[in-house]
C-alpha cells in the first residue's frame, strides 16, 4: 500500500505542471494557460461599449518542414481559456476567433501544405461543444509562396463566461521537393466579442424621474 502511494506521488510529480493566470481587461477577465509552447505574450485590445478583443503571438516553434515529399504533420495546443465578466458589464456574443498569416513554401510537383484547427467550447458552464477541424483559407502570393489567414465564428447572444478547451492547430505539409510552414511573432490569434457596460442604479433613477415628468407633463396638457 505504501508502495502503491509512493508511486502515485512520484508520478504526480512527473506530470507537467499547468500554469495558469489570470488578464483582466476591465470589461472582462481571461483566465488562461500560460505554458502552453506555441503562443507567446496576449494582450487585450478595445475597451467600453465596443467591440472588445484579446490577442496571443504565435510562437516560430510552430512549424513544420517536408523534405522529398514525405507527409509530415505536427499539432500544437492553443491556450485554454475562460472569458468572465467582470461588474459592471454584460458580455454578449457571436464570439469570433482570426489566426494569420502563417506562411507557406512549396517547391516541386504535387506539393502541398495546409493548416486545421479544431477545440471544444462551453458557455456558462455548459456541456463543451466540439468545433469540427476546419481548415484555414490559403491566400496565394506567387507559384512557390503565401499565407494561411483566416477567421469564424461562434454564435451566442449574452454570456457570463465562456471557455475554450482541447483547441489545436495542425499543420500538414507532403508532396513535391521540399514543403514548409512557419509561424512568425507577428502572426496573431485573436477572439474578439462585445462588452457593454451596466447603467449604474442612479442613471436608472434619474431615467425613471425624466419619465414620470414628462408623464405628468402630458397629463397637465391633456387636461388643460
Amino acid at each position: 500500500m505504501k508502495l502503491l502511494t509512493v508511486t502515485a506521488a512520484l508520478a504526480a510529480l512527473a506530470l507537467p505542471a499547468v500554469a495558469t493566470t489570470t488578464l483582466n481587461a476591465g470589461p472582462y477577465s481571461v483566465t488562461y494557460n500560460e505554458t502552453t509552447p506555441g503562443f507567446g505574450s496576449i494582450s487585450a485590445l478595445g475597451s467600453g461599449a465596443s467591440s472588445v478583443s484579446f490577442e496571443w503571438s504565435v510562437n516560430p516553434v510552430v512549424n513544420v518542414s517536408s523534405v522529398g515529399g514525405a507527409p509530415v504533420s505536427a499539432t500544437f495546443a492553443i491556450p485554454d481559456f475562460t472569458i468572465s465578466v467582470n461588474p459592471g458589464y454584460t458580455l454578449s456574443g457571436a464570439i469570433s476567433a482570426s489566426l494569420g498569416n502563417i506562411t507557406y513554401f512549396l517547391l516541386g510537383s504535387n506539393a502541398t501544405a495546409s493548416i486545421t484547427t479544431t477545440g471544444k467550447v462551453s458557455i456558462d458552464g455548459a456541456a463543451p461543444v466540439t468545433i469540427a477541424p476546419t481548415a484555414l483559407p490559403v491566400t496565394v502570393v506567387t507559384p512557390t509562396f503565401g499565407y494561411f489567414a483566416g477567421s469564424g465564428s461562434y454564435s451566442v447572444a449574452g454570456f457570463s463566461t465562456a471557455s475554450l478547451s482541447a483547441a489545436s492547430i495542425t499543420l500538414s505539409a507532403s508532396g513535391g521537393n521540399f514543403v514548409s510552414i512557419g509561424a512568425q511573432p507577428q502572426n496573431k490569434l485573436r477572439f474578439e466579442f462585445t462588452a457593454t457596460p451596466v447603467p449604474e442604479p442612479s442613471v436608472y433613477a434619474l431615467m425613471l424621474a425624466g419619465l414620470g415628468v414628462l408623464g405628468l407633463r402630458t397629463r397637465r396638457r391633456q387636461q388643460a
